[in-house]
Parts: C-alpha cells; sequence; structure tokens
C-alpha cells in the first residue's frame, strides 16, 4: 500500500495516482473526471461534509489532476482513514 508522508502540522501528503486507483477500485471502473471529483467530494458524516481534499474539487480540476498522476497532494485527516479503509463512499 502506498505511504504517506507526514507534515509537521498534521497533514498528509499522498500521491494522485495512488488516490486515482483508490478510487476506481471503490467505483469498479476507471473514473472519468465527473466521477473521481464526486468520489473525492462525496462524503457526509454526522451531517458534516468531509472532502478528501479538505474542499471541493471540480471536474475541470480532476481532469488536471489525471494528467499529473507523480503529484503529492495534502489529503485531510479524515479522507485519509477513508482512502486506508477502502471505502469511498
Amino acid at each position: 500500500m502506498a505511504e504517506a508522508r507526514n507534515l509537521t502540522n498534521g497533514e498528509s501528503k499522498m500521491m494522485l495516482g495512488f488516490i486515482v486507483r483508490r478510487c476506481a477500485a471503490d467505483i469498479g471502473h476507471t473514473p472519468s473526471p465527473a466521477e473521481f471529483a464526486t468520489w473525492a467530494n462525496g462524503r457526509v458524516r454526522n451531517g458534516k461534509h468531509l472532502c478528501l481534499f479538505g474542499k471541493e474539487i471540480s471536474p475541470a480540476i480532476a481532469k488536471v489532476m489525471f494528467s499529473q498522476p507523480g503529484r503529492l497532494v495534502t489529503v485531510s485527516a479524515e479522507g485519509l482513514a477513508r482512502i486506508w479503509r477502502g471505502n469511498g463512499r
């Protein structure tokens, strides 16, 4: 499994390619930019909206992300826990 790099303020960074593969495993196929944005944005727990990247992304941003699989991005603590559990929804 991919390693997350921990920053001093408690944030973690992961490679985009790993995150896209995790999404693909959760939804059962390679995601379109719109599907990836929905997956990354779509989590509500105890009335709180949780986004994988700490804020919502658009399908246009997801499309740009797909072209940069080696890029490290900051992942929210809730998002990191979601990825490790393998439960994207």
